[in-house]
């Protein structure tokens, strides 16, 4: 049965499946990347107090963020274009955002970079911004299709990301 469930939420790359995995790692690398730097001495392009503590205040929020937003899809949630029923949400997090998983994610990346001021996760976080936005501009074609006019109304009321 659990099986079942953790089968259930791959669905379909709405992009070049490469693409989108190669978008998928880099965006967990670069947000988990400031362990390397906790755990090895890597050298900085910049280390500070004041860069690692806002740092640490960004990627806590956006893992909050993230894990709150995931939890508020609750069946819905899907690693790609799910091929069962879901429900448009609209309401908690998703007042403010149209895509709050990949803002608290967003936020992550930004806070790890922050934190490893280093070429390869600035890089790495490059990437998977580039990558996730045509994921999303895909994801919302498809809930269009999917949803039709109650998507269009929400799309209309609600920003992509937060005020853009």
């Amino acid at each position: 049965m659990r099986t079942n469930k953790i089968i259930g939420i791959i669905g379909r790359s709405p992009i070049n499946p490469f693409m989108f995995v190669v978008g998928k790692l880099a965006f967990i690398a670069s947000g988990f990347f400031f362990l390397i730097a906790l755990i090895t001495p890597v050298s900085l392009l910049y280390d500070s107090r004041v860069t690692s503590i806002i740092g640490i205040i960004l990627l806590v929020t956006g893992f909050c963020l993230a894990g709150f937003a995931l939890f508020h899809l609750g069946e819905s949630v899907a690693v790609g274009l799910p091929d069962r029923q879901t429900a448009l949400k609209t309401h908690g997090l998703y007042r403010f955002s149209r895509n709050p998983v990949y803002m608290g994610g967003i936020l992550m990346c930004i806070g790890s970079c922050l934190y490893a001021i280093h070429v390869l996760n600035i890089l790495l976080f490059m990437i998977a911004l580039v990558i996730h936005h045509a994921i999303i501009l895909k994801e919302e074609e498809y809930l269009e299709k999917k949803f039709g006019p109650d998507w269009l109304e929400y799309k209309k009321r609600v920003p992509r990301y937060i005020g853009i």
